[in-house]
């Protein structure tokens, strides 16, 4: 069974700073602690994780959650030398792995108590991390996107320090709507009132339409996911084309290798 928010967002829980939402100044400590404390709080079934092969607990080297901790590290780092917060996690075609490698991503930041992180899942024509958590998304994401309803009603808190932007509802024009300044501003909201340390983004496949593409200036970098089983050299070389002039990759990660623990790591590029 999927987990649905344990409480309802009522006027007096809305966020600091939401009601004003011309207000762009920035946010105190105790007012980012406040926000995080008013979303929603689900809890997750963790046989729901272990079913889907998300890593709620670290485990020593060799097992799959030690390989998302270290990649956990270098991003973190690249993420505080380059000035980057929101990083779009997508693929060459569809059954990369980006979804498990961004909620596994996800919830080893998390594991970090000094870290805040956001998960949001922005492929539209696919939505899956609700299913991966086993938690109902408060309602459609596409409004939220399209500027009919405040940002801040969609995340929920599965931990202290982790946020998750669901969605189930899938749209037919995901290009459209990613496309539109109103979702940029969304993004902006929620980022400006949680503060994350990162803000991870769930993207469809960069050669598949132009859903990615649509948003990608919004992003500052782009975690490519190749399949060990699957992605060929030319896939990545045209989606590096499609980066060209729109958003930095940051690195390279190789999922389903033989061995486990085995990726690629590219460092960003200075301005």
């Amino acid at each position: 069974m999927r987990a649905r928010p344990t409480q309802k967002i009522e006027d007096s829980q809305l966020p600091v700073a939401l009601a004003q939402p011309e207000t762009r100044r920035h946010l105190t400590e105790t007012e980012i602690s406040l926000n995080w404390q008013r979303l929603p709080s689900v809890q997750v079934d963790r046989s729901v994780l272990r079913e889907h092969q998300l890593y709620s607990e670290s485990q020593p080297d060799g097992d799959p959650s030690a390989a998302f901790d270290l990649l956990r590290t270098e991003l973190l780092q690249a993420a505080h030398n380059h000035g980057l917060t929101r990083i779009a996690v997508t693929s060459a075609h569809r059954g990369a792995g980006v979804s498990h490698v961004a909620a596994n991503l996800a919830i080893a930041i998390a594991r970090r108590k000094s870290a805040r992180v956001v998960l949001a899942d922005l492929d539209l024509a696919r939505p899956d991390l609700s299913g991966r958590f086993g938690i109902r998304a408060p309602g459609p994401l596409v409004p939220v996107l399209m500027g009919e309803v405040a940002p801040m009603v969609q995340p929920l808190r599965v931990a202290g320090n982790l946020a998750l932007v669901l969605n189930e509802q899938r749209s037919t024009a995901p290009a459209s709507v990613l496309g539109e300044h109103s979702a940029r501003e969304a993004l902006d909201e929620i980022e400006r009132m949680l503060q994350p340390d990162i803000m991870l983004i769930d993207l469809p496949p960069l050669t598949e339409g132009d859903a990615a593409l649509s948003i990608l200036p919004a992003m500052d970098g782009i975690l490519l996911v190749a399949d060990g089983t699957r992605t060929t050299r030319d896939d990545l070389q045209r989606c590096e084309r499609a980066l060209e002039g729109k958003s930095r990759l940051v690195g390279l990660v190789l999922n389903r290798a033989e061995d486990t623990t085995r990726r690629w790591w590219r460092r960003p590029k200075r301005n």
